[in-house]
């Protein structure tokens, strides 16, 4: 039995999620765990379907345990990121591998550019590049092209090398036990606006869906695009869009008290924020706070922080608990054996995870209102429990 982990947001899913799937089968896994974003992503977005629905296709695509990563972590920054679901991982203890993409496709690659990375922190010339007013992505590319040169810093700039380095830095921060295993991206790359073959970035996808253009499901598997079609003609997409009167009304609202309180808010940004607390629109607001040294995913996940009610001293270091979203019979043997091995909880229930400790209340309190919020994000809104309501079944064997 061999069991490699996935993180991934599957926003929506497409062939080249698929042939990830299916690469990592041809190199021996058995058994498959997907870490999955919450129904808020890093990029500080809502995702296009839902948690449950892409649960669902993770797997009716090949995977056989879904398992949620709460909604602090899933919409952060990307060391937070990689760090709560390298963290999930290795506290349920079952996992043999890591695996992922990556524009090199070469492991060698990516642990020479996290080398490269955690010496230019070591010695301070990020923190410095940062305080001439680069993005934090932007002063670490700057940093390794001082120490590295031209080829490294162009694979730093790439953001499936950038979530690469951050998955493999966790894993050294926490010295885990499984190993790590990445394959070239298939395709258009990430954000790619221009499609490639079958294969479309998520991003590509979505602007589809919301500009209701040309058809997507060329790009993706069949059962994927039929779910991606019925969601829409019932409503059930998700878009940012529609949470812009109910953002706006809590910027205009919030104190600078509240703002400092919502996670990676410096207080100058936190003035920005204030200062634009007026604007007419969600895109303006995000126009007057954003410069050159914050990056626009980074606002937009500030926005959603403070929209949800997340709070700096709220959050703990790790996810507290596993919350399973969709597994098949392969996925049941997988939560037998974490069951005997993990760390914390697992569970289909996330009231039964509610009622375990203090510190999982507070993250299901947040999933429960990052829920209610993401519901007003839907075209036809969608119950303030529905997280309670999900009823998370055994899926058949693909």
């Amino acid at each position: 039995m061999k069991t490699s982990a996935i993180i991934c947001e599957y926003n929506p899913l497409h062939n080249g999620h698929v042939h990830h799937i299916e690469e990592t089968r041809r190199h021996g896994a058995t058994h498959i765990l997907c870490i999955l974003s919450s129904n808020f992503v890093q990029r500080g977005d809502v995702a296009l379907l839902s948690k449950f629905d892409r649960a669902h296709l993770a797997v009716m695509a090949g995977a056989d345990l879904v398992i949620e990563l709460p909604t602090p972590f899933s919409c952060a920054a990307a060391e937070n990121y990689a760090s709560g679901a390298v963290s999930l991982i290795d506290r349920l203890g079952i996992a043999d591998e890591l695996s992922f993409g990556s524009s090199t496709g070469n492991i060698e690659d990516i642990d020479h550019l996290t080398e490269a990375s955690i010496a230019a922190a070591q010695h301070g010339s990020i923190r410095e590049r940062m305080k001439q007013g680069l993005s934090y992505p932007a002063a670490v590319c700057e940093a390794v092209r001082e120490d590295c040169g031209e080829a490294a810093s162009a694979l730093m700039q790439d953001p499936n090398n950038l979530l690469a380095i951050e998955y493999r830095k966790a894993m050294l921060r926490r010295q885990v036990s499984f190993s790590a295993y990445t394959i070239p991206r298939k395709g258009a790359m990430h954000d790619s606006p221009t499609p490639d073959a079958q294969f479309a970035s998520a991003s590509h996808i979505r602007q589809t869906v919301m500009e209701g253009g040309q058809d997507p499901a060329q790009y993706m598997p069949d059962y994927a695009a039929r779910c991606l079609s019925e969601r829409i003609s019932e409503g059930k997409t998700a878009s940012l869009r529609r949470l812009e009167r109910v953002a706006l009304y809590r910027m205009r609202t919030i104190s600078q008290q509240e703002l400092l309180a919502v996670p990676d808010m410096p207080e100058q940004l936190a003035g920005r924020f204030y200062a634009a607390r007026n604007a007419d629109s969600l895109e303006d607001l995000l126009a007057q706070v954003k410069t050159r040294c914050y990056t626009m995913s980074r606002i937009r996940r500030i926005v959603m922080g403070a929209l949800i009610g997340i709070r700096k001293e709220m959050l703990p270091a790790e996810p507290p608990y596993a919350r399973v979203l969709a597994f098949n019979e392969r996925g049941r043997e997988l939560m037998a054996a974490a069951q005997k091995k993990a760390a914390i909880p697992i569970s289909t229930s996330l009231a039964q995870l509610r009622d375990t400790d203090p510190a999982c209340e507070a993250v299901v309190q947040t999933e429960e209102h990052a829920s209610q919020v993401y519901g007003l994000a839907q075209g036809t809104i969608s119950s303030a429990d529905a997280d309670f309501r999900a009823r998370i079944i055994m899926e058949k064997q693909p």
